[in-house]
């Protein structure tokens, strides 16, 4: 056997087919590579079985393989029919379909092995030398001939179909594809049909490894004929968000109808144009966005991009791209959301950018409706805080009136009845013991019965002195007086009441501007309550002096003192003590008197504790011109 040139090229062809064989076996990962295999394995058998017959030295050696070169023929067309119908998404037929497409290749094998039919599908005629190169066609060739241009032909149409729905960054390699495909056909048909000067040798096999060599290319460099593309091309064409697909100086490269539906013309007008023609209104946004994603590009040679920008992978062997930067834009009553992204590059070669416009009206329209009733919930909420704070204050104060009610009652049944139980006992007395009694028990109890109505009257006058001044409808009749002889007259009067109690006066000359029988009335409560509250015997001192700020009047005693939690309360209306046998701090109306009368005074009144044990009543009133 000696090598022809021709020969010599299709076995390094099909070694180069058979190193394909192992590439593609290596990297397996879809089921389309099963049928590019068998594509594959049908080139290679094609090709080292055409190279053996040319290399022939004699007839039946050129008989031999060029039979043997039919597993090839047969294998080739149905497994390129099954390839393409897998590239296009049809991963499962219907059963009889294999065993329908195996029929023929069978029947044609079958011929060609029995001696008696062999010449039904090719012979050499009477008189063939080695010299003769070409097998004359037995009639089974013909529709064998017809029936793998049949399968070529389909599975050619289907391929063209699915690459249509590709985007247009896929178009230049699709027809480049295409025309690899087709170039092995034509020459078998111009070579079968005896075609000058395509008769004398065919060379299919030489075309067939150009087009695996393509066909390899074509699945793992872009991934034309993997699910991949046909699962992209159909979300592209099917999604309801209009999608634009960007050239690195903004030209259109591809559009889905709903991008067309958009701005109202159809996709394929938009291919070509610059974004700032098919979406002038989007222009300013979209060259923004794509401005910044140039400036925050990686220099060539990083790894990481400038400026911070933010990373996420694509895919598993796919480059990296920043995340996509997103603006909101009106058209027509509409509010789009669009998500600008870098596509990633190609060879090293400018990619271009991914538009993708969101219609999130009717979103913001809700989150409108949902802000609006949030703050409608907010004011009912801030109303209703108000009211419960209105109703709380309402409750607190009839609390308070309430805490009043009791302490009248505590106080007039307290302070009235030991009074009037002493008036009534003396009248009595008075009354059954008339002529038997002496003049001076007589006298006693009279003065007895004048004390108690005195305090009687002054319990009342307090009371109505407190309700006055609360409605604010007492007037002062303010007049210079002397404090220190005020409070000498007021003690002398008082006597009787203080006869348990010794008192000390220390009384410095003051003047101030007051009302004379509100002062008496100031000066009486403070002494009532110390002889009240302190035990008998207790000693009470009574002094005015000069303070910082006005003419100050003291009323202390010897007795326990103030609590400090009490100091303020004790001048409430109303506030007593836990009971009359200890130190009950504040007394009905009394110490409420006298502070408030200090307030219409422009004045104060508080308690504190008394040097040496005690407390220490005081009251400021106003000096005139500063003291």
């Amino acid at each position: 056997m000696s090598w022809s040139p021709a020969g010599g090229l299709l076995v390094a062809g099909a070694i180069l087919v058979a190193l394909a064989i192992g590439f593609v076996w290596r990297r397996r990962s879809t089921p389309t590579i099963v049928g590019l295999l068998a594509v594959l394995a049908g080139a290679v058998l094609w090709s080292v079985c055409s190279a053996l017959e040319l290399s022939a030295g004699d007839l039946a050696g050129r008989e031999f393989w060029g039979d043997l070169k039919y597993v090839g023929v047969c294998l080739l067309p149905p497994a390129y029919l099954a390839f393409v119908l897998q590239c296009s998404g049809h991963l499962r037929w219907p059963r009889w379909l294999g065993p329908a497409l195996a029929v023929e290749p069978l029947v044609v094998l079958g011929l060609l092995a029995g001696a008696a039919t062999h010449d039904l599908v090719r012979y050499y005629p009477a008189g063939a030398t080695a010299a003769t190169r070409a097998a004359e066609a037995g009639p089974v060739f013909w529709p064998h001939l017809l029936y793998n241009n049949a399968l070529i032909w389909t599975g050619t149409v289907l391929l063209v179909a699915t690459l249509s729905r590709l985007p247009g960054l896929y178009r230049r390699q699709s027809v480049l594809l295409v025309g690899a495909i087709l170039l092995p056909i034509m020459l078998n048909l111009l070579f079968n049909l005896r075609v000058e000067p395509f008769r004398q040798v065919d060379l299919t096999p030489f075309a067939f490894v150009l087009s695996t060599a393509v066909l390899v290319w074509g699945t793992y460099q872009f991934s034309l004929l993997d699910l991949r593309p046909v699962a992209r091309s159909q979300i592209f064409r099917t999604i309801s968000d209009p999608v634009l697909v960007l050239d690195p100086d903004g030209r259109v490269l591809d559009a889905n109808p709903a991008a067309g539906r958009l701005v109202g013309r159809a996709p394929a007008e938009l291919v070509g144009q610059p974004v700032t023609q098919a979406l002038p209104t989007w222009a300013a946004t979209v060259t923004a966005a794509m401005a910044a994603r140039v400036d925050q590009a990686s220099p060539e040679g990083s790894g990481e991009p400038q400026g911070g920008a933010p990373v996420g992978r694509e895919g598993p062997g796919e480059p990296q791209g920043a995340a996509p930067v997103k603006r909101e834009v009106d058209r027509e009553g509409r509010i789009y959301d669009l998500a600008i992204s870098a596509l990633p590059d190609r060879q090293r070669q400018p990619g271009g950018h991914l538009v993708v416009a969101r219609d999130v009206t009717e979103r913001r329209q809700v989150e409108e409706r949902l802000c609006a009733a949030l703050n409608h919930e907010r004011v009912a909420t801030d109303r209703l805080v108000v009211a419960l704070d209105r109703e709380r204050a309402a409750a607190e104060h009839l609390r308070t009136l309430d805490e009043l009610k009791s302490g009248f009652l505590q106080a007039v049944s307290h302070d009235l009845r030991t009074p009037l139980a002493s008036v009534l006992g003396i009248s009595l007395t008075l009354r059954r013991g008339r002529g038997r009694l002496s003049p001076a028990d007589t006298d006693d109890l009279l003065d007895r019965l004048a004390v108690n109505a005195r305090r009687l009257d002054r319990i009342l006058t307090g009371l109505l002195d407190l309700d006055r001044l609360d409605r604010g409808i007492v007037e002062l009749r303010r007049e210079r007086v002397d404090l220190a002889r005020l409070v000498a007259g007021v003690v002398d009067e008082a006597g009787e009441e203080l006869v348990a109690h010794p008192v000390s006066l220390e009384l410095r000359p003051i003047q101030v501007m007051a009302d004379a029988a509100k002062l008496e009335r100031i000066v009486e409560n403070l002494l009532a309550n110390a002889a009240r509250h302190t035990d008998p015997g207790t000693p009470i001192w009574v002094r005015v002096e000069l303070g910082e700020r006005g003419a100050l009047l003291c009323v202390d005693d010897a007795g326990p003192g103030i609590p400090a939690e009490q100091r303020e309360s004790i001048f409430r209306p109303f506030q007593r003590g836990p009971g009359a046998a200890t130190y009950a701090p504040g007394s009905g109306v009394g110490l409420a008197l006298v502070a408030q009368i200090a307030s219409l005074h422009d004045g104060r009144a508080w308690v504190e504790d008394r040097a040496g044990g005690g407390a220490s009543f005081r009251v400021l009133l106003p000096a005139p011109n500063g003291g």
